[in-house]
């Protein structure tokens, strides 16, 4: 007999539908739990209990989002601390509504929105202090361990890129997805002096598609033996890294194709419809009734606790902006090259405080794939090989509410762990491409890399320290937020890193470079995958 009683996600909204909030406890280890699920993410029991909380609750972090007044006007999304240990995305009911304070104590309310009960908070005076000053760890992020082993290590330098190629970078009017990715995927298999017959092995990924390596594989007319669509959004093609090394070394497959293209600029199906697309194939409905402006929105509430957990400035996070300008201004391959000056991105146009459009990253079509094979075997092959020292990959998230400290990434296991198997360290890192989707971005991978210390970012690449010239070189393309952003970035970090490592960069080019760290982010802070590169010097 089957088990007519609703999931916990049906009965936590029939609760709030009828008016009232509730979290859940667990039975076995005594944590509350939110967003409801069917088991505990603390001990892994299965008996969860629905409780009362005590509706007090504090201003984790919080943003305004500007909006048309003919639209509604702006208003917060904020991020709630529950006395009992929880966090959730909300709103504050206050005027106007970006007086809302990091701190600020504040009381849950059930009001009705549509047709549907949501939980928003009131500001209170004279609340109980806080019993919890914030939730529980879970699962990775409460490990400092590092993970190696000796077959990881093992695997250092038994692979290497031979060959990169991007296409179409900015606006590919006329292409579609699949045209501007076989540009990609052509030039970069020519480029490592192969046929498209030679590959064997398949690494791919699609925002929309989740079949995506079957009609790849048949416009291209290949036979991969091994095939990869893991989908864990811009660190996708960091990711893959990996388990192609292993394949390769296990004699699966001989050559791997890495691909990837997008047309989201010039597509009538562009990324406003994605955006609404993703609401049913990847549903948050914790997040989604409070109508954040995401990916942005997720970013921004990060940047505002940062800010007010260390001090960090507007103006330094417009020093990320200028300086990825500033590397765009000498790669003809960048889709913005004119001048941009701090005070530039200061005035810009607030889009979710405290991110303007110019901390966020461009709006682009774009394709770029990278061919991996054994070591022995790109020695015979014409270009430079760029040996692959370590690769890593860590995901503690999917929403930003579920972050234990929005000034943490996972970046901070995927780094650690990518530095050990490649036996290497920050310091020797002579260029580092990040996944630059916000400005923030670049200091939190900054510092959970180890180039700086937590807090420390927004001091680090104060005076141009990572601009042409400066002391460490960060996205010498111009990264996402000058040279191009087509949806989904990482493998744009890989190629990057293999012409610097090549001295194939130009006016860009790093002198006397021998590693470089390639870093991709995927989600909203959610997945993160590091790779070591090297010349044969590294080695």
């Amino acid at each position: 007999m089957s088990d007519t009683t609703p999931g916990v996600q049906a009965q936590y909204q029939a609760q709030l539908n009828a008016g009232q909030f509730l979290i859940q406890r667990c039975t076995g280890c005594s944590q509350h739990v939110y967003f409801p699920r069917e088991s505990c993410p603390h001990c892994g029991a299965h008996d969860l209990q629905w409780v009362a909380p005590s509706g007090y609750g504090t201003v984790y972090s919080t943003t305004t989002i500007a909006r048309k007044p003919e639209a509604g006007g702006n208003y917060n999304v904020s991020l709630i601390d529950l006395d009992e240990g929880v966090r959730l995305m909300s709103r504050v009911e206050v005027q106007p509504v970006d007086a809302v304070q990091m701190g600020q104590r504040v009381q849950a309310r059930v009001v009705q929105q549509g047709d549907q009960g949501v939980v928003v908070f009131d500001p209170v005076v004279g609340a109980p202090a806080a019993t919890a000053a914030q939730p529980v760890p879970r699962g990775p992020a409460a490990s400092a361990a590092i993970h190696t082993s000796s077959g990881l290590q093992a695997l250092r330098g038994s692979a290497a890129i031979a060959g990169v190629a991007t296409f179409g970078c900015g606006e590919a009017t006329g292409f579609t997805e699949m045209e501007v990715l076989a540009h990609a995927a052509r030039a970069a298999v020519a480029d490592a002096g192969l046929k498209m017959s030679d590959i064997d092995g398949l690494c791919t990924a699609s925002v929309l598609s989740t079949m995506w390596p079957m009609p790849v594989t048949e416009y291209l007319g290949i036979n991969p033996r091994y095939i990869n669509s893991t989908m864990i959004g811009g660190s996708s093609f960091v990711a893959h890294i990996l388990p192609a090394m292993m394949a390769l070394q296990a004699g699966q497959c001989n050559a791997v194709l890495v691909c990837y293209g997008s047309t989201q600029r010039s597509s009538t199906f562009g990324r406003a419809e994605i955006a609404k697309a993703r609401r049913v194939m990847d549903p948050q409905p914790y997040e989604t009734p409070f109508e954040p402006m995401q990916p942005l929105s997720a970013y921004a509430l990060a940047a505002r606790r940062h800010m007010h957990q260390y001090g960090t400035t507007r103006r330094q996070l417009a020093e990320v902006a200028v300086a990825a300008r500033q590397w765009a201004q000498l790669n003809p391959e960048a889709f913005l090259r004119d001048p941009l000056t701090i005070d530039d991105v200061l005035k810009a146009r607030m889009v979710s405080d405290p991110l303007t459009v110019r901390d966020s990253c461009l709006v682009t079509d774009g394709g770029g794939a990278f061919v991996l094979v054994r070591a022995d075997r790109a020695t015979t092959l014409p270009k430079k090989p760029v040996y692959v020292l370590g690769n890593a990959t860590a995901n503690w998230n999917r929403q930003i509410s579920s972050m234990h400290d929005l000034t943490v990434t996972a970046a901070s296991q995927s780094g650690r762990e990518a530095f050990a198997m490649a036996g290497l360290a920050p310091k020797d890192m002579g260029v580092v491409e990040l996944y630059d989707a916000f400005t923030i971005n670049t200091l939190l991978f900054l510092e959970d890399l180890g180039f700086c210390a937590k807090g420390e970012g927004g001091a680090f690449v104060e005076n141009g320290a990572i601009a042409p010239g400066g002391r460490l070189a960060v996205n010498t393309n111009g990264g996402g937020l000058s040279c191009t952003h087509p949806g989904m970035y990482g493998i744009f970090t890989v190629i990057e890193a293999v012409r610097q490592l090549r001295g194939e960069a130009g006016a860009r080019q790093v002198a006397g470079v021998q590693t470089a760290l390639a870093h991709g982010n995927g989600g909203t802070l959610s997945s993160q995958s590091t790779a070591i590169l090297g010349t044969a010097e590294a080695l």
